[in-house]
């Protein structure tokens, strides 16, 4: 989702099934704007626009999968896990530390 609107705890977030008040405690007060991951009502990350789209991608193909659509490419929105310089886990170090 993006945000449309941060408030003090919530920010008001636009997705592909509308719109919705969020909870950000997680991930702090946001610029309009930033992309992030919802789950169940909470923010749980800040995302790249990158991220974003890959994750609406993969959204979309369950979707076409779960209406029974035929000749959807299956492989395409997780091109990226096949990618061999990917960090085992998709964890990368120099980012996160450790």
């Amino acid at each position: 989702m993006k945000i449309i609107e941060q408030r003090e705890f919530t920010a008001l977030c636009r997705g592909s099934n509308g719109e919705r008040v969020v909870e950000t405690l997680l991930i702090g007060p946001q610029p309009e704007g930033t992309w992030i991951l919802n789950f169940m009502g909470t923010a749980r990350e800040v995302l790249s626009e990158q991220q974003a789209e890959q994750i609406a991608a993969a959204l979309a193909l369950v979707d076409d999968l779960m209406q029974g659509k035929e000749g959807v490419d299956i492989d395409a929105p997780f091109a990226d896990l096949m990618d061999p310089a990917r960090p085992p886990g998709g964890f990368d170090v120099k980012k996160h530390g450790r």
